[in-house]
C-alpha cells in the first residue's frame, strides 16, 4: 500500500510540476507580446527573476526536438517516411576555468 501511495504522489508531484513550467511559459509569452505592443521601454515587468526560469526549464521541454512522429490514421502504411536528417555534432570534452588566472 505503501509503494502504491508513494508512486501515485511521485505521479501526482510531476503533472503539478510539468503544469507549471507551462504556465511560466505562457508568462513568458505575454511578456513578449507586450513588449511587442508597447515596446522595450513602456512594457510591463515580467515578474519574476530568472530563479523560476532555472526552476522550469528543465520540465518545460521534456520532449526534444529530434522525437519520432508517429503516423496519424488515415495514412497509408506503405508511405516511405521521410525522416529529418540532423548532423551528429560531436561532444565536447574540455574543461573551462572560471577562476581567474593565478599569479605565480
Amino acid at each position: 500500500m505503501r509503494q502504491l501511495l508513494r508512486r501515485l504522489l511521485l505521479a501526482a508531484a510531476l503533472l503539478v510540476a510539468q503544469h507549471a513550467a507551462m504556465l511560466h511559459g505562457l508568462v513568458h509569452a505575454q511578456y513578449d507580446v507586450a513588449l511587442a505592443e508597447h515596446g522595450p521601454n513602456k512594457a510591463p515587468a515580467l515578474g519574476h527573476g530568472t530563479d523560476k526560469c532555472v526552476a522550469f526549464s528543465a520540465l518545460a521541454f521534456a520532449l526534444s526536438s529530434a522525437a519520432v512522429a508517429q503516423p496519424a490514421a488515415g495514412v497509408d502504411p506503405d508511405a516511405r517516411a521521410v525522416a529529418p536528417e540532423t548532423v551528429p555534432v560531436p561532444a565536447r570534452i574540455a574543461f573551462d576555468s572560471r577562476a581567474p588566472p593565478a599569479i605565480s
